[in-house]
């Protein structure tokens, strides 16, 4: 008896969650390019390696694949604060590799005395949009070469590296995952703001 109360009770508070949730972001409301499609992605060719935190495992992929990138490398990011990872861009972007860098708002703002990261990858002469159409631009994802992916629960810090429980997949060949992840990238660069040099709030 309390379990079928219990349904009742949630059953009955689903319209009110549907008004709660409707007020929240709308999908057409700040971007120039659609949501991309969702798509059926085989990876049947594909190769995979996997990394866990805490180690450091992870940011030597990361580092890797930064220094191996030849044509092209698009970053989604939340938490940028690696230093050694930060570096390896700016390398990169020196040897001609094409290197693009969505935000979250919070990588406009100083943080324990250092300079904003936006700041820091701009000084560069890389490309950032700061992703303000969201509450929170939560994607850690990198792009190499059109190629690679890496995602996974990993922000691109020390502390995902060393002091963290994170899981980083860096997937190749996967030519259809791949495409989708660009594809998310361009929408999500069509719903940002080209980094001003200040504060997002």
């Amino acid at each position: 008896m309390i379990d079928i109360l219990l349904l009742a009770a949630l059953f009955a508070s689903m319209p009110a969650l549907a008004r709660h949730y409707s007020q929240h972001f709308k999908l057409s409301e700040s971007c120039t390019l659609p949501r991309p499609a969702q798509i059926p992605a085989t990876l049947n060719a594909a190769q995979v390696m996997v990394a866990f935190s805490p180690g450091g495992d992870g940011e030597v992929l990361i580092l890797q694949a930064l220094a191996a990138a030849r044509h092209r490398i698009l970053i989604q990011a939340y938490g940028f604060t690696d230093r050694r990872i930060l570096a390896a861009l700016g390398r990169a972007k020196a040897r001609g590799v094409d290197v693009g860098v969505i935000l979250d708002k919070t990588d406009t703002q100083w943080y324990e005395g250092h300079e904003p990261v936006a700041s820091v990858i701009s000084a560069m002469q890389i490309p950032v949009w700061i992703d303000t159409a969201v509450n929170i631009a939560h994607n850690k994802v990198m792009i190499i070469d059109d190629n690679g992916l890496i995602t996974g629960s990993y922000n691109f810090t020390y502390s995902a590296a060393y002091d963290n429980a994170e899981n980083l997949l860096y997937i190749r060949n996967a030519p259809a995952l791949v495409k989708a992840y660009i594809n998310n990238w361009r929408w999500r660069q069509s719903c940002s703001k080209p980094y001003a040099g200040r504060p997002v709030t």
